[in-house]
């Protein structure tokens, strides 16, 4: 029998279940679960796609862009060694436990 997951459920985030030896998350809008062994997984990135040139060029000119830009989702990356990659939404909000999960499925990838 496989050993308990721990488990991050936190609302804005994708549901995000670290075993042993695989990772299992579910998308915000998505009923199921996607796995991915931690060997297959090539970087895990998490970032705000609004922040480069033409997205702040954007803003300086648009005071709706100024406006509402703040509310617009992250992006967790799960970029793996076959060249493929599941992106994900999250908030845009800072939570310390979406980042301590981050943190260990990035070290049980280099390991």
């Amino acid at each position: 029998m496989e050993n308990e997951a721990l488990v991050l459920d936190e609302k804005g985030y994708p549901l995000i279940k670290i075993w042993t030896d695989h990772v299992e998350i579910k998308a915000i809008d998505y009923s199921e679960f996607r796995t991915f062994k931690y060997s297959n997984i090539k970087d895990i990135e998490h970032y705000d796609p609004n922040n480069n040139w033409w997205t702040k060029l954007y803003m300086l000119t648009s005071l709706t862009a100024q406006i509402f830009s703040k509310n617009d989702p992250w992006v967790l990356k799960i970029i793996l060694k076959n060249r493929g990659n599941w992106t994900y939404k999250t908030s845009p909000k800072q939570n310390s436990e979406f980042s301590q999960t981050i943190r260990l499925l990035k070290m049980k990838v280099t390991e």
